[in-house]
């Protein structure tokens, strides 16, 4: 029994070891004309940036367009490092036009148009490696555009090289890699991870009365009720998320990702005392409109025609709900087993919640007042203004 103790112990408090996760991702368009001409436009996040850059010169948490601007020729020197389009002949000639910013569920982002040069012609292939080589996690968004036929694909480490044409790719693969996008999102997003996690750790637990914890007979039971719970978080940022792109919400992420934080610590203080709605599902729904918002910015700025926004938005929302569902499939089972365990109910799953809501707590300072109390941690807040 004590095994049992420890994994699910490790499992809930792993975050302590991480940090809270910024999703990683970048948005690159390749518009191909009429004439053949080919250009571009890239939109990399100034939080990733600073990593590899360095454009935060005074270390105040904010990036100033100053600063960005001071430090044009470092980007354009490691973004088109890392980016390269060739012909049958050879490498192709990325040349940025100009430096830009943008702003994407209100965090900012360098926009780099660029023109596309080539020694030869045929077919042209891009292989990306921003940031692959420090964050697997990363992800490139790419959209490949030429009149009315646009395609798109995510870029991993493992599926970075690819075709430039504009042919849309097999419906089958699309969905395959949003589905692996979403799965990857939620799985690799450390706070929506010990949010689901601090849910889970009482799984099999009913407080009647609220008044003290106590077990659940029946795992199909436990099974439904968790499904649904998950399945509320799923739809809920799922909605948010849809209003997001349909450009009807907007939150900027100042003020969103302390909102994330906070979900988690009140959750796991519920689970220490009642302070929440008694009903899992109504509390993952409330708060997965708030996680919702920290998804936001994923899918909108590829700009994909209505159809394959809907199919984008349908295979990524249900690539989250079957990452959750499998960290569910990990830990039901050991809670269902511990759930008589006197030791589970009064000490194991109030020490997870407190070190979950003690964890949850640093990220909300971290994000409210930009301090580094996380070492590492990728820069929280990146304001740019003209």
């Amino acid at each position: 029994m004590p095994r049992y103790l420890i994994l699910l112990l490790a499992l809930l408090t792993a975050g302590a070891e991480a940090h809270a996760h910024l999703a990683s991702d970048s948005y690159l368009r390749i518009v191909i004309g009429k004439t053949g001409a080919v250009a571009g436009q890239w939109d990399i996040a100034l939080r990733d940036l600073d990593v590899v850059v360095g454009l935060d010169a005074d270390q105040d948490g904010n990036i100033t367009w100053g600063e960005l601007r001071a430090k044009t020729r470092e980007v354009e020197a490691y973004a088109f490092g890392h980016l390269t389009v060739v012909d049958k002949v050879g490498s192709c000639r990325l040349t940025s036009t100009s430096l830009m910013v943008d702003h994407h569920a209100g965090s900012a982002y360098a926009v780099l148009p660029f023109s596309v040069e080539c020694p030869g012609g045929g077919e042209l292939r891009l292989h990306y490696r921003l940031l692959f080589d420090i964050d697997p996690s990363h992800r490139g968004l790419l959209t490949i555009a030429a009149g009315e036929q646009v395609r798109s694909e995510v870029l991993t480490p493992e599926h970075a090289e690819i075709p430039i044409e504009a042919g849309p790719i097999r419906l089958s693969d699309q969905i395959a890699q949003f589905l692996r996008f979403g799965f990857d999102h939620i799985l690799l997003g450390y706070d929506h991870l010990l949010f689901i996690a601090v849910l889970l750790v009482t799984a099999a637990l009913r407080r009647p009365g609220g008044v003290g914890w106590v077990p659940i007979d029946g795992l199909g039971r436990v099974l439904f009720e968790t499904i649904k719970t998950l399945t509320a978080f799923t739809l809920a940022h799922a909605i948010v998320l849809t209003l997001a792109v349909l450009g009807l919400v907007k939150a900027p992420a100042r003020f969103v990702e302390p909102a994330v934080a906070l979900t988690i610590m009140l959750a796991a203080l519920d689970n220490i005392h009642p302070i929440l709605p008694r009903l899992r599902w109504q509390v993952a729904f409330l708060f997965g409109l708030i996680h919702g918002l920290s998804f936001a910015s994923t899918l909108g700025p590829m700009r994909l025609p209505l159809l394959g926004m809907a199919l984008a938005l349908a295979s990524f929302n249900i690539g989250i709900e079957i990452g959750q569902i499998a960290l569910a499939l990990l830990l039901v089972p050991i809670v269902f087993v511990l759930r008589y365990e006197a030791a589970y109910r009064r000490i194991v799953t109030p020490a997870a919640s407190l070190a979950a809501a003690l964890l949850a707590g640093m990220w909300l300072v971290n994000r409210v007042f930009g301090l580094d109390m996380l070492p590492l941690q990728p820069l929280a807040v990146a304001a740019v203004g003209r």
